[in-house]
């Protein structure tokens, strides 16, 4: 990708953003309340990844990589999270406002998760090889949909992995125990999984084998 492309990709990144958060802001009914507030943080949150990615892939020394990389995985779930906050949708008279909202904040979050997670990939992918990188990839996605489901069903969020992360721990590992006991958890982790694993198939194949990471692209790191 060349250094125009990418300048275009962050400023349509920043602007659907900003197209979604003055959505809320403009909206008579609940202006700087509902649903702007919280959307407006889960959107701040969903740009994390996208950092801790860019430095990730930027970063000389490998001993940065596993911090860098532990906290992207962390922070990864709230990209595609946002698609699941159509749920506070409501009929109204400004309906249509708040699914456009909801609309142009779910897609952002999954092309955030998706440049994220490339750049993420084509590092592994230069350190280690293909093989390394790919299941990096898959493995990434499945813990991601997970993360999805600790947040919309179970109520936990990134930071409290550093907070609480006992009974994070303990209450996810409930529900893997018996995932059929909660099919709605467990559905929307498959869909969550399955969309998010689609739409990153789809643009990793639009930009071809370098990637977004051409463009930040370093030396094989020292240790």
């Amino acid at each position: 990708m060349t250094g125009a492309r990418l300048v275009i990709l962050v400023l349509s990144l920043l602007t659907t953003s900003g197209l979604a958060v003055v959505l809320g802001i403009t909206d008579p009914t609940a202006p700087l309340f509902f649903p702007t507030r919280y959307l407006v943080w889960n959107l701040a949150l969903a740009w994390m990844p996208v950092l801790f990615a860019a430095g990730f892939a930027t970063v000389h020394r490998r001993g940065w990589l596993i911090p860098l990389g532990v906290a992207w995985l962390a922070f990864l779930p709230n990209s595609p999270y946002l698609m699941t906050d159509m749920v506070h949708l409501t009929e109204g008279v400004e309906l249509w406002r708040h699914v456009l909202q909801f609309g142009v904040a779910a897609w952002t979050g999954i092309i955030l998760g998706v440049v994220s997670l490339n750049l993420v990939h084509r590092r592994l992918e230069r350190e280690f090889g293909a093989a390394v990188g790919w299941l990096a990839v898959v493995v990434s996605i499945g813990l991601c949909a997970l993360g999805v489901v600790i947040g919309r069903f179970q109520r936990w969020n990134s930071w409290d992995l550093l907070t609480r992360p006992d009974a994070v721990a303990a209450t996810t590992l409930d529900w893997v125990r018996a995932p059929l006991a909660d099919v709605q958890s467990t559905g929307v982790a498959l869909a969550i999984a399955a969309f998010f694993g689609l739409a990153y198939l789809t643009i990793w194949s639009l930009w071809g084998s370098s990637g977004l990471s051409a463009r930040l692209q370093t030396p094989c790191a020292s240790e």
